[in-house]
């Protein structure tokens, strides 16, 4: 895409603030990125992060509960946030001429944010159902849980997924919920970025009116992570109600500071991305081994796991023929079996997706926010897609060959029953 303008200051309170004028559309789109993720839990905090995204809806002092959709809504607005493993991001899209109402409320949540005993146990009751419904009873549905418990050790707040524990969120109290925000959910801990039809002077005045507030003397605490916390060359295994059985191997590669796993991103994606993939091609349709087969770089920011997996064809197909088939396809990498043409498609799928993010101003607005948050540096998304044009087939053997080893992975079979 084109370049454009980014403008970036720093307010008195820490808030890293981003503007960047697109006047193609007479819109803007406001991100609100917090930098705390499920790896700035603990252990009886597993699933805050998550929880705490929702409680953000739930109304603050000067907006009663449901009244921030309403306002939103009424503007010609849409509104949305998730949660990953490393931040929380809020995203608002709204017309231009609502701009001021925009940044208004969210700073109305950042520095008003209230919550009542009904509001928690509400909240606390939706986040255990989603748990329940998306990990608990979803067929194969627990395997990313035990794959982190395996892969990390018991100190690393990478051994648990981002929706965290049924338990730890059940038991959430006020006190809680309240010391989390006064952690994370402060200026200094937070990116605001805003892309659209906007002048940059129009947005700086009313954000320094609406969020330039004291913070405090804030120190945020943040969970060290440790190389040997990461666990390779185990495995593990669950029985599960599913029809047949599943294996999957995840492998520690560099995390997103390191500009290494852009060759584990593609590397994913020649083996199992797509149906002219090595998994798909070998074990779904010329073996018919597997009824699903597939590979994914599941990325955080100091580590990562790429993860291959299959789906078994049958009952009488066992997870360690699903297994060693799944090895001959990831060796094929690592002895040069990739040939230009192959790689070429994939430096293009992966480059048309990260374009695909800044097509829409909320897209942009959130990729721009998460190259400064890891990169100090929002420009990078107009240079991001040229790491994948320097990765050759000589970086991805030799990737293949430092990370892709037995003693660098893990292993979790879901056995029918």
């Amino acid at each position: 895409m084109k370049k454009l303008p980014i403008y970036r200051k720093k307010l008195s309170n820490g808030l890293d603030v981003i503007v960047m004028k697109n006047g193609s559309i007479p819109s803007i789109s406001i991100n609100l990125t917090y930098r705390v993720g499920s790896k700035d839990e603990k252990i009886g905090r597993r699933g805050f992060a998550h929880l705490f995204e929702h409680l953000m809806f739930e109304g603050s002092k000067n907006l009663p509960k449901g009244e921030f959709d309403k306002l939103c809504s009424l503007a010609g607005g849409s509104n949305n946030a998730y949660t990953s493993y490393d931040w929380t991001s809020y995203i608002m899209t709204l017309p231009s001429t609502q701009l001021e109402l925009g940044i208004w409320l969210e700073a109305e949540r950042m520095f008003n944010f209230e919550i009542t005993d009904t509001s928690l146990q509400n909240q606390q009751k939706v986040v255990t159902e989603e748990i329940r419904q998306v990990v608990e009873d979803q067929p194969y549905g627990k395997w990313r849980d035990l794959l982190a418990e395996t892969a990390f050790h018991k100190d690393c707040s990478y051994s648990w997924e981002v929706h965290g524990s049924i338990d730890d969120v059940r038991d959430a109290t006020m006190d809680d919920v309240l010391e989390f925000k006064k952690n994370f959910y402060n200026p200094a801990n937070a990116s605001l970025v805003i892309v659209g039809d906007v002048e940059k002077d129009q947005a700086y005045e009313l954000i320094e009116k609406y969020f330039d507030k004291p913070n405090g003397d804030v120190k945020i605490p943040r969970n060290n992570f440790k190389e040997e916390y990461k666990i390779g060359g185990k495995n593990a295994s669950y029985q599960d109600v599913v029809p047949h059985d599943a294996v999957f191997i995840g492998y520690h590669f560099p995390g997103l500071t390191n500009e290494e796993y852009i060759v584990g991103e593609i590397l994913s994606n020649i083996i199992g991305h797509g149906k002219s993939a090595f998994l798909n091609n070998k074990l779904v349709y010329r073996d018919q081994i597997a009824s699903y087969a597939s590979s994914f770089a599941d990325k955080r920011e100091h580590t990562s796991i790429l993860t291959f997996l299959a789906i078994a064809s049958t009952q009488d197909i066992s997870t360690d023929v699903l297994y060693n088939a799944i090895l001959e396809q990831v060796d094929k990498a690592a002895n040069s079996e990739i040939d230009k043409d192959t790689l070429i498609k994939t430096r293009n799928q992966l480059k048309t997706s990260h374009a695909n993010e800044l097509m829409y101003s909320s897209g942009l607005a959130d990729s721009v926010g998460k190259m400064a948050m890891l990169y100090d540096d929002p420009e990078k998304v107009f240079t991001f897609p040229d790491l994948y044009d320097k990765v050759t087939i000589d970086d991805i053997v030799k990737f293949a060959k430092k990370y892709l080893k037995p003693e660098n992975s893990v292993r979790i079979d879901v056995l029918h029953g």
